[in-house]
């Protein structure tokens, strides 16, 4: 089998193996039994096996893939309900009728018509006071 080996060994360095190949030379150094002039390279051959042999595990990876696609699921839903809740609140406070009224927030929509009616009465009268002294001024 040392013969084999160094076969393999030789077509692993060219780039010239099949998978099934390098099954064989990583089981060959797996294996412990290893040829005296091969003990050098016999930590590339067994990393590479513990390497395929994680890499074999796709239920872990496939897990954390479906933990990821939860997580971003939730936080996408979470943010979403921020927005609208958010969104609510201002439409809720845009469309609330009220008027500041000397800095106080009035609420009661009678009230509120019974200040903007004194007001368009103060201007009604401040308007005639300014019509008589523009007449005065070109008489």
């Amino acid at each position: 089998m040392t013969t084999n080996i160094h076969d393999l060994l030789n077509k692993y360095f060219e780039g010239e193996t099949t998978r099934e190949e390098e099954k064989t030379l990583q089981g060959y150094f797996k294996q412990g039994n290893i040829a005296e002039d091969l003990q050098e390279i016999a930590p590339i051959f067994t990393f590479l096996a513990d390497e395929s042999a994680v890499s074999a595990t796709p239920p872990k990876s496939k897990r954390w893939r479906i933990i990821i696609s939860i997580t971003t699921a939730l936080a996408a839903s979470l943010f979403i309900g921020i927005v609208l809740l958010h969104r609510h609140t201002q439409t809720n406070r845009f469309t609330e009728n009220y008027a500041w009224i000397n800095g106080e927030r009035i609420t009661n929509p009678e009230l509120v018509r019974q200040y903007a009616q004194e007001s368009f009465d103060k201007v009604k009268t401040e308007e005639n006071i300014l019509e008589k002294q523009l007449t005065f001024m070109f008489e």
